[in-house]
């Protein structure tokens, strides 16, 4: 399914430029493409829509819908897996208008929910929307729903917040990505603004996950940065051990 041709089908206000000009010769090379809307990279849309594809969760999370792009690529993902929903949080109603036009305009109503709400204390619905995996593998209570996937895509200073606010809602064995975070992690200083702009210094909450192993990082080497996260799972072979 070629999301992007139907992004620009529907909206022809959406231009593609090189993302990468904006960065180093090399990675502007490589050819990263964005629409002049501020969302995610036309890459990381389509990586985003083959994760799904491969992952196919029952539950997903977004937090920073903006115009809707993510969420269009995500949406459609769960659409042609037959099942899935998407959780997607927006805090300007002007902005999640749009974006709920563009999501109705593609046929993705069924698939995508946005909510009007601030992602810092935004309350995963309720509702049981398919098998509590975690629950199954490790007999402990889990929240009644559970995301296999999120991407985290507000505000760059609430970001890190919102890992740990929505932990414990990903599932065993899922993925949390967070967009704009290069492999440094920001956790360098800044001329203008001092240590670690935007995004702050790392929560030791976060960096004692990363110890413990029950978060693995890596990086993705897109123009504005895409760092990932891999919550373990008890399935996984320990053939490292």
């Amino acid at each position: 399914m070629d999301v992007t041709k139907k992004l620009l089908d529907l909206d022809p206000t959406l231009n593609i430029h090189n993302e990468g000009k904006w960065d180093t010769e090399e990675v502007s090379r490589k050819g990263y493409h964005s629409f002049n809307d501020a969302g995610v990279e036309i890459e990381v849309g389509e990586f985003l829509y083959a994760m799904i594809r491969v992952l196919k969760p029952i539950n997903v999370l977004e937090t920073g819908t903006h115009w809707g792009i993510g969420a269009s690529y995500m949406g459609q993902a769960l659409k042609d897996n037959g099942e899935g929903h998407l959780d997607t949080v927006e805090f300007l109603p002007e902005i999640a208008s749009r974006a709920v036009k563009r999501i109705c305009d593609l046929k993705l109503a069924e698939q995508v929910t946005v909510h009007l709400a601030d992602a810092r204390v935004f309350k995963p619905p309720d509702d049981f929307r398919g098998s509590n995996e975690s629950a199954q593998l490790t007999g402990h209570p889990q929240p009644a729903i559970e995301y296999g996937l999120i991407l985290l895509d507000t505000e760059p200073q609430t970001r890190f917040q919102e890992l740990i606010r929505y932990y414990d809602f990903l599932t065993l064995g899922g993925f949390v990505f967070i967009h704009d975070l290069h492999p440094h992690m920001h956790q360098i200083p800044n001329e203008e603004h001092g240590f670690a702009w935007p995004f702050g210094k790392i929560p030791k909450t976060i960096t004692d996950w990363v110890k413990n192993d029950q978060l693995r990082p890596f990086h993705l080497p897109t123009p504005r940065g895409l760092t990932g996260f891999y919550k373990p799972s008890p399935c996984d072979h320990p053939w490292s051990y």
